[in-house]
């Protein structure tokens, strides 16, 4: 949407305010690629704070795929204020009361005095009942609502969440998990669970489990092959997920689950790269054949570098 003009002038300035190409010179390299090019695409990519591989793809696939890497690299730089999510921006008394709350919520409950579905109080109405303001109410059910235990609806108003067995799982292990400070404990636990989650699937899982498992790998391949990234990455979850059903064990299912929602909620950093999602994808292979294969102790060696590589690839 900008002129050449501007473009220059935002992107392609040197550190004296002088431009590193002219108007005439982007022309040529907008119809054709030239013994520069590969310089230019580096300082392009350097401005955006993306991979420089992504001005290698087909134009077809560079349109594609251009929203998935700026929107993660937004995130990282902290350039999407209106994104921050509730765990990023919440203090040790919005973690008490999300506490409180939960722990109201599971008694009322259990006491059959509410169940899932239910709609909750005003905020207004809570904010007597603990005795805080409403400003803190609302920032202690984003948590919550993060965490899964409720939904809010804009115009509606807040639900306690339909899946009452994952409401009772979570709160076993959320004030463990919650807070920046804890992203370690949060990823060290996750690794835990996924690697019980992969040994156990290689032993116990089904045909019926294999087909749906295969049926996420197979989509999740050919939006890799597509290279229709976004729909690639929306699909790691799932695959892990799959996979934790494949275990037969629901409630390492529901703790994997909620551990994976707040590690990607609480970390933001890591560069999304071409690179990345190409080794993404070659983990992701190994591990799905070792378990269709039920090789328990190959997929758990699969999941772990797969994990270990992870960690390096997002900074986590």
């Amino acid at each position: 949407m900008l002129s050449q003009s501007d473009f220059i002038h935002y992107y392609l300035m040197n550190e004296n305010d002088q431009p590193h190409l002219s108007i005439s010179k982007l022309s040529t390299l907008e119809k054709k690629s030239c013994k520069d090019s590969e310089y230019y695409a580096s300082l392009l990519a350097q401005a955006f704070a993306v991979d420089s591989k992504l001005f290698q793809l087909p134009p077809d696939d560079f349109a594609k795929n251009i929203d998935v890497f700026l929107a993660n690299q937004r995130s990282v730089h902290g350039k999407a204020l209106t994104d921050l999510t509730p765990i990023e921006k919440k203090s040790s008394q919005v973690e008490t009361l999300a506490n409180a709350l939960s722990n109201f919520l599971e008694d009322q409950l259990l006491a059959n005095k509410m169940k899932p579905g239910d709609k909750l109080p005003s905020d207004r109405n809570l904010a007597v009942l603990f005795n805080v303001g409403r400003t803190s109410i609302r920032e202690a059910l984003k948590v919550l609502s993060v965490l899964g235990l409720i939904n809010i609806l804009p115009g509606q108003g807040t639900f306690i969440a339909s899946d009452s067995s994952e409401f009772f799982l979570t709160p076993l292990s959320w004030t463990f998990f919650l807070g920046d400070k804890n992203l370690d404990h949060v990823i060290s636990v996750r690794n835990v669970l996924e690697l019980e989650s992969a040994r156990l699937a290689a032993i116990n899982a089904t045909l019926e489990d294999l087909n749906n498992l295969k049926l996420i790998f197979e989509e999740s391949k050919r939006a890799y092959l597509e290279r229709d990234f976004q729909h690639f990455l929306d699909l790691d979850l799932d695959f892990h997920l799959s996979i934790a059903q494949c275990s037969h064990n629901p409630i390492l299912s529901n703790l994997l689950q909620t551990s994976r929602k707040l590690i990607k909620h609480i970390s933001q950093s890591g560069m999304l790269s071409i690179d990345n999602l190409n080794a993404v994808y070659k983990e992701h292979s190994l591990i799905y054949e070792n378990i269709f294969q039920h090789h328990n102790d190959e997929a758990v060696l699969a999941m772990k570098n797969h994990l270990e590589n992870a960690r390096i690839r997002y900074s986590l």
